[in-house]
């Protein structure tokens, strides 16, 4: 079965891209519809070509399983730190391989529990529940880090200021344990000084 690759672009590039990336199941879409289809199943590729495509993309509303692809020249673009960012120029070879190392790190596994999308798995009994597109990005960050800062994700991921007394990360890290519990899972995330970890 090919994995599902959702492509933002413009027409152009897309229909470049169809020519020789064969084989993945490839759903071609607009710039322009990135709002209306948060945060579809399978991995997502954004290809930014001008300044003017930049304006057409909320990146503060992405998660990690998006992949932007950059070819324009300045560094002064904003990016969400939970998405991943490649600048062209690539090779048609290198732009494959980064596309195939993104899709399988997508694989979200970490002991008995399971990421599908917005779906939290226990591989163990099949229990599941649902994230939300915060707890997910928390989650992610934390099973692919192991042990992270309150305050990364609090500016990178929740999009907190530092100097801001909130207590936002706290509400969500309670709903994600509450539902790693629910699912019966042996993985706890624990706190230490002002440190996340994700232990069993």
């Amino acid at each position: 079965m090919k994995s599902k690759l959702n492509i933002f672009s413009n027409k152009s590039i897309r229909n470049f891209l169809g020519n020789f990336l064969l084989k993945y199941d490839l759903f071609l879409m607009d710039l322009e519809d990135i709002e209306n289809s948060l945060h579809p199943q399978g991995a997502n590729i954004i290809i930014i070509n001008d300044n003017k495509e930049v304006s057409l993309v909320n990146f503060k509303n992405l998660n990690s399983t998006y992949l932007v692809i950059s070819c324009i020249k300045n560094n002064n673009l904003f990016f969400n730190k939970a998405i991943q960012l490649l600048r062209c120029p690539l090779s048609i070879i290198n732009f494959e391989n980064s596309i195939e190392n993104f899709i399988q790190n997508l694989q979200f596994d970490f002991h008995d529990l399971s990421i599908d999308n917005e779906k939290l798995i226990n591989l163990k009994n099949n229990l599941f529940c649902y994230l939300t597109k915060a707890e997910l990005d928390i989650l992610i960050h934390l099973i692919r880090e192991k042990e992270t800062s309150k305050n990364f994700i609090k500016e990178y991921i929740l999009n907190i200021k530092s100097n801001m007394e909130t207590n936002s990360l706290e509400s969500h890290l309670t709903r994600i344990r509450r539902k790693m519990s629910k699912i019966n899972t042996k993985v706890k995330i624990k706190t230490k000084n002002e440190k996340l970890i994700i232990t069993v």
